[in-house]
């Protein structure tokens, strides 16, 4: 009587099961997938060959980014990401390249060393990049702060942010992965253009700008990021952290950048020097203390021209160099010897 009722046929009624069968079974591996990806990742390496680092390094180009040794180890598995998830019936973007095997970078550096279609560079610190043969370079330069976008740019990009923290949403901390996000959110004044493009517009945005900011890891609007948050405490000369050791006075810091540099005459990151204050003098160097909101902005400034410069390495690295003329002696501030 049912089947009289709805007019099924029991063919009808099994096709129509399994059709659901087959949907559930899909919905479960959307789920599973990212978990089994990882027990892959776990178990060894990805495996790839020349053709798929020519696919990754012809993508780069296509996306105006230099294939330097990591970023084409990160589009391999952008690749492998996309083809599991399209050859299980799931959305191309669906698996995220983080749950894929790991690259070996040392098998990585040596297939494009082989390959007659690249040539390798050698790039700051233990880097790479590679070229393709008789294909002129087009790469966005990503550290430049130069703004060469007009202002209604700015403006949308402010406000699509703006509306992604009101949402509850987050961008992650990297250009890379950020203009990636930035991508996926079908902002008008993005459309068209390249993955490199969107990675110097968010670079522009973080420095230049004041669009964007960190806070926790992420990016978020400027005026909830920890750079406007330091900002105000430069305004005020104070610490943004209660300080564990003694804050560093102008004239220690000074002194304690000169032994430094004495000691480490081929310079240093930048990233280490409060670390290297703490370690050799027991004080810590608060730039907000004295007046400055990123410590590269106080060490370039005058009163430091005369003991180190700044510089960028590579990929936005940043070091500390000994100043280019003779560093004038100062008294040393109460220092210890840095050993």
């Amino acid at each position: 009587k049912y089947f009289q009722a709805r007019k099924t046929h029991p063919r009808a009624l099994r096709a129509r099961t399994k059709a659901h069968h087959r949907r559930r079974q899909a919905r479960l591996r959307i789920r599973e997938m990212p978990a089994a990806a990882k027990a892959s990742a776990g178990r060894g390496t990805l495996r790839f060959g020349h053709a798929d680092v020519l696919k990754a390094v012809r993508s780069l180009y296509d996306d105006e980014l230099k294939p330097v040794g990591r970023v084409i180890l990160k589009r391999l598995r952008e690749h492998r990401a996309r083809t599991m998830a399209l050859a299980t019936s799931l959305s191309a973007d669906a698996l995220d390249p983080e749950t894929m095997p790991r690259v070996d970078p040392d098998r990585l550096r040596k297939i494009c060393d082989g390959m007659r279609q690249l040539r390798l560079f050698p790039e700051a610190g233990n880097e790479y990049s590679v070229r393709l043969v008789n294909k002129p370079d087009s790469f966005v330069e990503l550290c430049g702060d130069a703004d060469v976008y007009p202002p209604e740019v700015w403006a949308e990009l402010a406000r699509h942010v703006d509306a992604l923290h009101s949402a509850g949403a987050r961008l992650p901390g990297g250009r890379y992965a950020c203009a990636k996000a930035l991508a996926s959110g079908a902002v008008p004044c993005l459309q068209g253009l390249s993955l490199g493009r969107m990675c110097h517009i968010v670079q522009v945005a973080i420095s230049h700008q004041k669009i964007l900011g960190y806070r926790d890891g992420f990016l978020v609007p400027f005026h909830l990021s920890e750079d406007c948050a330091k900002e105000r405490y430069a305004l005020k000369q104070q610490p943004v952290d209660q300080p564990t050791l003694p804050v560093a006075s102008l004239d220690q810091v000074r002194a304690g950048m000169r032994q430094l540099l004495r000691r480490y005459s081929e310079g240093f990151p930048l990233s280490s020097v409060k670390r290297l204050f703490q370690t050799f003098f027991q004080l810590d160097l608060s730039e907000t203390a004295l007046g400055h909101a990123k410590l590269q902005g106080l060490l370039s400034s005058p009163w430091f021209c005369d003991i180190c410069q700044v510089t960028s390495r590579g990929a936005c690295q940043v070091d500390v160099l000994p100043a280019a003329g003779p560093a004038r002696d100062a008294p040393a501030a109460g220092l210890p010897e840095a050993p």
